[in-house]
C-alpha cells in the first residue's frame, strides 16, 4: 500500500470513529459508518465565516467535526437573534434535508470549524440501510422542540408580567 492510500484509509478509520462517537450514529454498526464515512465529505469553514444562509435551498446536513458554530435568526428590522450554539458532535441542517424545504437559520462558524457535509440522497440511504438513524433524528428534534416550547413559555410569561 503507497502513502496516499495508506494516509486515505487513515482519514476514512478517522471519520469512522469520529461518526460512531456522535449521538446520532452511536447506535449503527461499524460497516454501515465505514459506508457513510465513505461519503460525507469533509469541510473546513474559518471563524465569521457562513456555512448556511437562511431561506436557501438546503440540501445538505453537517456534523460538526472540530469547532463551534451559531445558529442565528433573521427578524424584523434587519436584525439578527441568536437561537443557539453547536459543538463538536452536534447537528445541523436537518430539518431541511428532511423537510426539503428552505433552511429556517443562518449557521456562522464561530472559529474555525471542520463539518462533515452529508448530501440528502445519502442521508436518505443510509437511513434505509439502518433505520436506527432516522429514530436518532427523531430524537433530536424532539429535544429541539422542547427547548423551543421552555423559551416559549418564558417569552409568555414575561409578557404576561410586563
Amino acid at each position: 500500500m503507497n502513502a496516499t492510500a495508506l494516509q486515505e484509509s487513515y482519514k476514512l478509520l478517522d471519520k469512522v470513529i469520529f461518526l460512531k462517537k456522535v449521538p446520532l450514529f452511536a447506535s449503527v454498526q461499524t460497516a454501515d459508518l465505514r459506508a457513510l464515512a465513505l461519503i460525507v465529505e469533509e469541510l473546513d469553514y474559518q471563524s465569521g465565516e457562513e456555512i448556511v444562509k437562511e431561506g436557501e435551498f438546503g440540501d445538505s446536513m453537517y456534523v460538526i467535526k472540530e469547532g463551534r458554530v451559531s445558529i442565528t435568526k433573521n427578524v424584523a428590522g434587519g436584525k439578527s437573534v441568536a437561537l443557539a450554539q453547536l459543538a463538536a458532535g452536534d447537528c445541523f441542517g436537518d430539518m431541511s434535508v428532511v423537510d426539503a424545504e428552505v433552511r429556517s437559520a443562518n449557521v456562522i462558524a464561530e472559529r474555525q470549524c471542520t463539518l462533515l457535509r452529508i448530501k440528502r440522497d445519502d442521508l436518505i440511504d443510509a437511513i434505509n440501510e439502518c433505520p436506527q438513524i432516522a429514530f436518532e433524528l427523531l430524537k433530536v428534534f424532539v429535544m429541539r422542540l422542547r427547548k423551543a416550547n421552555t423559551v416559549i413559555e418564558g417569552l409568555s410569561t414575561r409578557a404576561k408580567t410586563e
